[in-house]
């Protein structure tokens, strides 16, 4: 089975207005499983705004997963080279993605996500 990893900004993005990133991944990538990495809930647990705080809460009732120590994009980049797809909004992130020729999700406009490159799903 495949599965999604979700980026910090991501998750914040269903606490800010967006779509739960849940459905929007089931949306785009059906039969995928969402899975977030430690490094990310390391990430929220720095920042500690009121969102991110609701959603460490919220990541308690999802996968989680080790996908090494470190900084977060630097892991989620190299566990996308391993097969895992990364959902993500963040333009340094997707660069690198893209430059590696690896894939993403991203978000498009304020409620849908979309696959980088088509042959993703």
């Amino acid at each position: 089975m495949k599965t999604v990893l979700v980026d910090t900004n991501l998750i914040l993005w269903t606490f800010s207005g967006g779509a739960d990133f849940r459905n929007a991944i089931a949306e785009v990538a059906p039969g995928y499983d969402v899975a977030v990495p430690s490094c990310v809930i390391t990430e929220l647990e720095k920042l500690g705004t009121k969102q991110a705080k609701t959603a460490l809460e919220y990541c308690k009732t999802l996968d989680v997963i080790d996908i090494g120590k470190g900084y977060a994009d630097k892991m989620l980049i190299s566990a996308s080279a391993s097969g895992y797809v990364i959902a993500t909004n963040d333009k340094g992130l997707l660069e690198e993605l893209e430059k590696r020729s690896l894939n993403a999700l991203r978000i498009r406009g304020k409620t849908r996500l979309i696959p980088t490159e088509s042959e993703l799903i």
